[in-house]
């Protein structure tokens, strides 16, 4: 009975252990689900919130979009127009200076044929110059040649007097010689004599030594005389194949210029004279009926400058000119 009443007892704090158990875990199991509920409550109202800034992020984004669509087509027109724009002025930009070139080539092709010309007239001058100087020069020595002969002719003069004098001297020692020796030793003094022949012979010395020197001079003034003539026909060769070129250049110019007057056109409404033909410009009969019809501008041609085949002849005739040199 007693093991029965304890074996009851047992039973029941069993089942009370077990109760209690249960409600703490169903107020667990309770709490759990409010805080989860809770936590689903605030996660909802946060995926609207998300769900509204959403949909606002997609209306400004849509609207930036459209935005920016508008500005870059906006931009782009205007970027064509300014490529546009900008290739123009750039064609623009590449005529002028392609006629700038063609006027700096005709500048510099008109300086270096004013140049060539000024170059051969100095030439010219130069040697012209050369020539006077010669010609003076072969005067002088012309008039030095004249003094030397003269001088050579006094000279020769004086040695045959001096020769003439000394063999007198000689003559008359052997005649004193001869008397004194048959009259008296007395009569004239040996040693005048003596002394008066050592003077004659150091002055026939001094003249033959004189003699020498001019002939020396002579020759080598004669040498130089030659050379100097030489110069001169040199130089005088010079001058005539100049002349020829001068003259050849002068017919050249004379007919480079009848070919400028055969291009002139009439007076037109832009103030000139005359225009210079273009070369570049066809020469058939149908290409003259349409310029006459649509005259083109011929201004940017001047009247002192050469057409390119006229100044390619006057280049060819140029380089010919310094091979020839």
């Amino acid at each position: 009975m007693a093991h029965f009443v304890q074996g009851t007892s047992r039973m029941t704090a069993a089942e009370r252990s077990t109760e209690h158990n249960e409600c703490a875990e169903s107020s667990t199991r309770k709490n759990l689900t409010n805080s989860l509920e809770q936590k689903i409550r605030c996660l909802e109202k946060q995926r609207k919130e998300l769900l509204e800034v959403n949909q606002q992020w997609d209306q400004q984004f849509r609207s930036m979009k459209e935005l920016y669509e508008r500005k870059v087509a906006e931009l782009k027109t205007k970027l064509d127009a300014a490529e546009r724009f900008l290739s123009l002025r750039e064609k623009e930009r590449h005529e002028r200076q392609r006629e700038d070139d063609r006027q700096r080539e005709d500048d510099r092709q008109r300086d270096l044929t004013r140049d060539r010309l000024q170059r051969e007239e100095k030439e010219k001058e130069r040697l012209n110059e050369e020539l006077h100087e010669l010609k003076e020069e072969n005067k002088l020595l012309k008039e030095k040649n004249a003094l030397v002969n003269e001088e050579k002719e006094h000279y020769e003069c004086e040695i045959k007097r001096l020769n003439k004098v000394l063999q007198d001297a000689l003559n008359l020692k052997c005649s004193f010689s001869e008397d004194c020796l048959r009259k008296s030793r007395v009569e004239f003094c040996h040693e005048e004599m003596r002394t008066e022949m050592e003077v004659l012979k150091q002055q026939v010395q001094i003249y033959e030594e004189d003699f020498k020197k001019e002939r020396s001079d002579r020759e080598r003034l004669n040498q130089e005389k030659e050379e100097l003539q030489q110069i001169n026909e040199t130089s005088q060769s010079q001058l005539n194949r100049l002349n020829s070129q001068i003259k050849a250049c002068q017919m050249e110019k004379e007919k480079l210029e009848k070919q400028l007057k055969q291009m002139y056109f009439p007076t037109c409404n832009c103030g000139l004279v005359f225009h210079l033909q273009d070369p570049w410009l066809p020469t058939g009969a149908g290409a003259v009926q349409k310029r006459r019809e649509h005259p083109p501008d011929y201004q940017w041609y001047a009247l002192d400058q050469l057409p390119p085949d006229v100044q390619h002849k006057a280049n060819g005739f140029s380089s010919e000119k310094k091979v020839n040199q």
